[in-house]
């Protein structure tokens, strides 16, 4: 029996489990609630919910953490300059904050570098750089260097990084070593998000580490990447910006190796969202152009994930027309508060027996999560309300009043949204205590925090929760079928669904519901089955698949299946290698060709290829043994991108007459290396 422990802190609940590699069963699975203030604490109440006798035999620790997108999210992480060269300051003045990047005045800019065909132009000044360097000091962590075409030719940001690095002993990142992308702007993010996050993300493993020792755990550790794949530690420290929705990976790659499905839609409902992705042939399909995530735009390749803002935890509620309403906001589900602070329970009592028909949901409670910053600019306010709540929980209307304001008025949303305070209402969480699907806290409070609701749209408690559970399902079937219908048709994209056309897709999920004749059928069917994971998909899934005329599949332990995911992943390196034909008036005179770490030239096409594919398999082959693999299997393909011309010709028949010629021209070849390789401490 050789043991891993997979471990994945979500937003809502930090989940782990104990797996065998060789029956290839989880063994032992936990569950703790994430703290957000610091992610290790959630870490730490799962392993010790786990035997100790197993967790001194685990040969192998892996993780997926939020806290890289955390940091993307809330823009924090440490004290980062970006040094850009051959840029025109210009162009990132206008288009760079769209992408997440600083005014102009917070940049080093550097003149020199090359062009598209990566010759040089010019050599930057390096004693202008060491100057400028210079004049930082001490105010800063970590260095990122990108150069325009820098991915053509990545010469001068290797230089730049050695002599930064010698200067300043610091942590220096260039745009090359992260990706591919010609897109300058998305590279200089990526490359200052990585270089921000490089303290953050090592004080963070640090002290994972810490708790692992202390639990007699003396496995090396692996995190899991936003594509599913798996690096090292050591990997991880230097190239941390690759663990964005390094979550929501894990939880497809946990759902496809729970399920043993090849062709599937992973279907994630946690807490706050439910995420989309579609796998093919057993691979999940990759947002090649880079994940988005806050106010940043990366080049980091990433699952393509499709969220929405509907979980176990969503907020329901009632619209200014009375329309019953589930999300997108959070909120603790009232089981929960009352089970935490069962003084709760009492005014629950006292508005489920003196009802009121008020254009407000009054059964809403706030709690503190943590301390109020200074110097950060809060009214009055906001200050009394967070003092207010120093003693426990209180209603949306006992909060107005101690702090001196009115229901209609008072200002929550700021302290809502910077973690400070949080509501609790009525959620999915609370109807499952109804219906038996979930029994975890205190059923009362979720049966009379329905029934006041249910009073007040002049509903049943029956009709409620048919309502509610047919709002999540008939959102969750919209989500899918667009995301196949966008798939299938390539014209098609999130914004070609107007009001209308959704309406007119949600009839097939209505024809499912009613299963009534009608004029017209409307049914989409799809032979992608449905894998579910995360706590409550098992309530909402099945129906939808039936609406969608596939299988539905929830395994057991798809409750934890993020964790399970982070232990069973592999280690998957790509390299693209790009070969450019030169043109002169008399045709093709020779082939550049450009990798990630060099660029060479041919005048053979074969001969180029050749070695564009021999780069590429080694390139691929080295970066997968960094992140951790012992051997792996290469594979290799050339997509050539070749465009139809005409050219006009004489008739050598009819001398006075010309003829059209149609004539391919290569524009370029990319020669793409994928290496997958097993763990070498499995």
């Amino acid at each position: 029996m050789k043991l891993g422990l997979g471990i994945d802190t979500g937003g809502t609940y930090t989940d782990g489990v104990i797996y065998d590699f060789h029956s290839r069963k989880v063994i032992k699975d936990a569950k703790s609630v994430t703290v957000k203030e610091d992610l290790k604490l959630g870490i730490i109440n799962v392993l010790d919910q786990m035997p100790r006798e197993l967790l001194e035999k685990v040969k192998m620790v892996s993780l997926s953490t939020t806290l890289a997108t955390n940091a993307c999210v809330e823009d924090k992480g440490s004290r980062a300059k970006l040094i850009l060269m051959g840029c025109d300051k210009d162009i990132v003045a206008k288009n760079g904050k769209q992408y997440g990047l600083p005014p102009v005045d917070d940049i080093i800019f550097i003149e020199g570098g090359h062009d598209s065909r990566g010759e040089v132009i010019k050599e930057p000044d390096w004693d202008d750089l060491h100057v400028k360097i210079k004049k930082i000091g001490k105010g800063v962590d970590a260095f990122a260097v990108v150069q325009m075409w820098g991915v053509r030719n990545p010469e001068f940001e290797k230089k730049a990084k050695n002599l930064i690095n010698t200067w300043t002993g610091l942590p220096v990142v260039c745009g090359h070593e992260l990706a591919s992308q010609l897109n300058f702007l998305k590279l200089a993010a990526t490359a200052l998000l990585n270089a921000k996050l490089i303290p953050l993300v090592n004080e963070f493993i640090d002290a994972v580490k810490v708790g692992l020792k202390e639990r007699n755990i003396n496995a090396p550790l692996v995190i899991v990447c936003g594509d599913g794949s798996i690096m090292s530690e050591e990997f991880v420290r230097d190239r941390p910006v690759e663990t964005l929705l390094s979550g929501p990976a894990a939880s497809v790659i946990g759902g496809i190796n729970l399920s043993g499905q090849k062709n599937c839609i992973v279907v994630d409902m946690g807490g706050t969202t439910s995420d989309l992705a579609i796998v093919k042939d057993g691979i999940p399909l990759l947002a090649y152009e880079g994940a988005n995530v806050g106010n940043w735009q990366t080049a980091v390749k990433s699952v393509d994930i499709r969220t929405i803002g509907l979980g176990g935890d969503s907020i329901i509620s009632f619209d200014s027309r009375d329309n019953l309403t589930v999300g997108p906001r959070r909120a603790a589900p009232l089981s929960w508060l009352a089970h935490r602070w069962p003084q709760v329970l009492e005014y629950i009592k006292f508005l489920h027996e003196n009802p009121r028909i008020h254009t407000r949901s009054l059964c809403q409670f706030f709690y503190k999560l943590r301390d109020i910053p200074t110097g950060e600019g809060f009214t009055s306010e906001e200050i009394n309300i967070v003092k207010a709540l120093e003693n426990g929980p209180l209603s949306l209307e006992q909060l107005a009043e101690a702090a001196e304001t009115s229901i209609y008025t008072i200002k929550l949303d700021r302290l809502e949204q910077l973690g400070i305070i949080m509501r609790s209402a009525l959620t999915p969480t609370d109807i499952m205590h109804l219906t038996g699907d979930f029994c975890g806290w205190n059923n009362q409070a979720a049966l009379m925090g329905a029934e006041i609701l249910a009073n007040r749209l002049r509903l049943s408690l029956d009709e409620l929760i048919y309502e509610v559970n047919t709002i999540i399902k008939s959102r969750l079937y919209l989500t899918i079928a667009k995301e196949l219908l966008v798939r299938e048709n390539t014209f098609l994209t999130e914004n070609s669904f107007s009001p209308e056309l959704e309406k007119m897709l949600l009839l097939g999920y209505k024809e499912f519901q009613n299963k009534e004749s009608s004029y017209t059928s409307f049914k989409l069917s799809t032979d992608f089955s449905l894998v579910g994971i995360g706590a409550p998909i098992h309530v909402y899934l099945p129906d939808v698949a039936s609406a969608l005329n596939t299988d539905c599949v929830i395994e057991e332990h798809a409750a934890v299946a993020n964790a399970v995911g982070a232990i069973t992943g592999s280690i998957t390196a790509e390299e693209r290698v790009v070969i450019k034909p030169r043109y002169n008036s008399a045709g093709v005179e020779g082939y550049d060709c450009f990798s990630s770490s060099q660029k060479t030239y041919f005048e053979d096409y074969e001969k180029a290829k050749a070695w564009a594919e021999e780069e590429a398999k080694r390139a691929a082959r080295e970066l997968a043994i960094a992140r951790g693999a012992s051997t792996c299997d290469v594979s290799i393909q050339a997509d050539e991108n070749i465009t139809q011309i005409n050219v006009f010709a004489s008739n050598p028949q009819k001398q006075d007459q010309e003829e059209v010629i149609t004539r391919e021209l290569l524009l370029e070849t990319t020669v793409t290396a994928r290496a997958i390789g097993g763990l070498k401490w499995v």
